[in-house]
Order: structure tokens, then C-alpha cells, then sequence
């Protein structure tokens, strides 16, 4: 009789128990999973929207752009630098051809030509993405090849700059001979800004 008794009063309890562990196993695998793909899909529409977002701008500016580009191409400012599609290499042995182009046209001799290794680029370089490129050569001959030297350097596209020059007179010669060390330096697109893409 106290067995039925007791058996009465905990069926209520082992009933609420059942409840209570359903309602915890709708929370953890149905609730909670439901709530996280939710967060997680509206993320998905945030950043959708933000790039839609940003393309709708692109296309905008488009015209602005390719009008921008077109003036450039005109003026000839795009052949400045040389390309991205250059190695460092190349851009060194393209101003060993071109510094021997000239010496050679003006009778010179070139001694040696080296490329040199810059510091590791500063911050402005790596910011605008152009690296820059150094030649070092000695040379021999008179002062019309070195007025020569100075004009196709500053004239020339791409840019090149003559960065440090020492020129010494060289004796016991009927002409006016002279032996001299010239470092011109280019820049390249080359640097890690030029690759930035749009997130």
C-alpha cells in the first residue's frame, strides 16, 4: 500500500523531470544551433551588403577612372616607371644595357657595371608600391660622354636619376680623358601596395 503511495506521488516528479529534459535537449540541439546559423547568416548579408555596396561605388567611378587613366596615357606619365610585370633583375640589367648603349655610342669604355643592393625599402616605397633599382658602373672616355651620360639620364623614360657621380682627369693623355664612377637608380612597380586587392 505504501509502495502504490509512493509511486503516485513520484510519477509527477519523474513526469516534470521528463519535461524538464526535454525542454533542456530542445534548448542545446534546437534553440542555441538555430540562434548561432542565424548570427552567422546575418553576418553573411552584413558583409553581402557592404560589398555590394562597395562595387556600387567601383562602378560609379568608373568613368572617373578610366578618364583619369586615359589623361595619364596621353601625357606618357604611364611609361615613368618601369612595369609591374619586370623583375628587380631585369630593370638592373635594362640600365646596364642602356648606360653601355651610351658609352659605347661616344667612344667611352665601360669598366664595370654592378647592380646594387639597397637598404630594405623604406616606408614611402612600401606604402606607394615602387622599388627602387641601382646601377653602379666606372667608365672611361672624355666630357662629351659624360655630358652625355648626365642628358640621357634626366631624359630617358622610365625615369632615371644619377644619384652620386666623381669624376677624375686622367694625366699623360693628349685628349681630355676622364675616369669616372657614375650610380643612377629607377623605380619599379614592384612593391606590395601595387598588389593590394579590394576585400
Amino acid at each position: 500500500m505504501s509502495d502504490g503511495l509512493l509511486s503516485d506521488r513520484s510519477q509527477p516528479l519523474v513526469a516534470w523531470l521528463l519535461l524538464l529534459l526535454v525542454l533542456l535537449f530542445a534548448v542545446f540541439f534546437v534553440v542555441l544551433p538555430a540562434t548561432a546559423k542565424s548570427l552567422e547568416l546575418s553576418d553573411q548579408i552584413e558583409s553581402g551588403y557592404k560589398r555590394l555596396s562597395t562595387m556600387h561605388q567601383i562602378r560609379q567611378a568608373t568613368p572617373q577612372f578610366t578618364a583619369e587613366f586615359e589623361r595619364v596615357k596621353a601625357q606618357g606619365l604611364d611609361k615613368l616607371f618601369y612595369p609591374k610585370g619586370m623583375t628587380a633583375a631585369q630593370v638592373g640589367k635594362e640600365l646596364q644595357k642602356q648606360l653601355a648603349g651610351v658609352v659605347a655610342r661616344h667612344q667611352g669604355l665601360l669598366l664595370s657595371s654592378e647592380v646594387v643592393d639597397d637598404a630594405a625599402p623604406d616606408a614611402e616605397q612600401q606604402q606607394t608600391g615602387f622599388e627602387r633599382v641601382t646601377v653602379q658602373a666606372d667608365f672611361r672616355g672624355n666630357t662629351v660622354l659624360l655630358r652625355e651620360i648626365l642628358h640621357q639620364a634626366y631624359r630617358t623614360r622610365p625615369l632615371i636619376f644619377v644619384d652620386r657621380l666623381d669624376v677624375r682627369p686622367q694625366r699623360n693623355t693628349t685628349e681630355q680623358e676622364i675616369k669616372g664612377m657614375v650610380r643612377i637608380s629607377t623605380y619599379w612597380r614592384g612593391g606590395a601596395a601595387a598588389d593590394e586587392t579590394l576585400d
